[in-house]
């Protein structure tokens, strides 16, 4: 967690919920609980979990089997446990996670060469995450942590000194990001998402 880390919360909610509500509910999250940190909630309907159309705004940003390994990971605050091995969807391996993100990377690449965002809430600093969750599937891959805490991810790489976990992090401390920063890290971030697609293809 950093300074400028928000609190994401994803509601799994009844069909009957009306999910026009969401932003209202966001609005609401933000200006009466004191937080230095800003409360992302997401929506989607239960029925979603077995294959019904979208309703909510979190599948419309990941898919499914890779948003199943978050929430399987994630605290439940309030309301039932779901039992995943009854959903017909299963969770992507880590092989399938890490296409899914180089995926994202190749997709966004270029767009963050010439400007700092691509939409109101897809900045850069959300755009080093990429590195962070592919570099997490490689050392699930070589058998090592599988805790995706940014930290403990370095702290992996401590002795690989060149990895680009290390200049992920310290640009994801920085309050501003250069120009001249932004390039050269997508140079070297480049390279590593071309060398991690040899684990991606490899039966």
């Amino acid at each position: 967690m950093v300074e400028s880390s928000d609190i994401d919360l994803v509601g799994i909610m009844k069909p009957s919920f009306d999910f026009n509500k969401e932003r209202r509910i966001n609005n609401a999250l933000n200006h009466q609980i004191p937080s230095t940190h800003r409360i992302d909630l997401g929506t989607m309907s239960i029925t979603e979990l077995y294959g019904s159309p979208r309703k909510g705004s979190i599948m419309k940003h990941v898919e499914l089997p890779i948003l199943l390994n978050y929430l399987k990971q994630a605290r439940l605050i309030h309301g039932k446990q779901i039992n995943f091995n009854k959903l017909p969807v299963k969770s992507a391996t880590p092989k399938d996670e890490l296409r899914y993100h180089i995926k994202t990377f190749n997709e966004y690449k270029e767009a963050f060469r010439e400007r700092d965002r691509i939409g109101a809430d897809f900045a850069f600093k959300d755009f080093l995450k990429v590195i962070f969750y592919i570099a997490h599937i490689e050392l699930q891959l070589t058998q090592q942590i599988t805790t995706g805490n940014y930290s403990e991810i370095v702290k992996a790489f401590a002795k690989d000194k060149t990895h680009p976990v290390h200049d992920s992090m310290r640009l994801r401390l920085k309050k501003t990001i250069s120009s001249t920063d932004r390039r050269r890290w997508l140079n070297v971030a480049e390279g590593y998402v071309a060398e991690m697609m040899s684990y991606a293809t490899e039966e």
